[in-house]
């Protein structure tokens, strides 16, 4: 499980104009080393109130190239206690889980190994 958040940055601006600050949006999440970019659910930065920063063209396996909107965002893994801020792209995922893929964007900045024999993983982002 992973929690999403407003970035640090809008956090410290909400706090000195006395505005509200989201409350954290829990979902699951997986590792897919095989993602050039971390995806997130498309209403996860809505609920958030985030504005895109940017746009980009997807390619899936299962559908055409598209054009996706990209939020910063924050994402704490509580389990890990792993922070993370940066790119996600919004993705239509539907009803499915996981809700959040973390993709090499994200993964390039830190160590995963995966022990298959064993069902354990460790990430460490530097």
């Amino acid at each position: 499980d992973v929690e999403f958040l407003i970035p640090s940055q809008l956090e410290e601006q909400y706090t000195k104009e006395g505005k509200e600050i989201p409350k954290p949006i829990k979902v699951k999440a997986q590792i897919d080393t095989g993602a050039s970019h971390s995806v997130v659910q498309e209403d996860i930065p809505k609920k958030l109130g985030l504005r895109p920063v940017g746009q980009i063209t997807v390619n899936t396996p299962s559908t055409t190239s598209h054009p996706c909107y990209q939020y910063f965002i924050r994402m704490f893994i509580p389990q890990m206690n792993i922070s993370y801020e940066g790119l996600f792209t919004a993705l239509p995922l539907g009803s499915q889980t996981p809700n959040c893929l973390i993709g090499r964007n994200m993964l390039q900045y830190g160590v995963f190994i995966y022990n298959g024999a064993a069902n354990q993983f460790t990430l460490c982002l530097l």
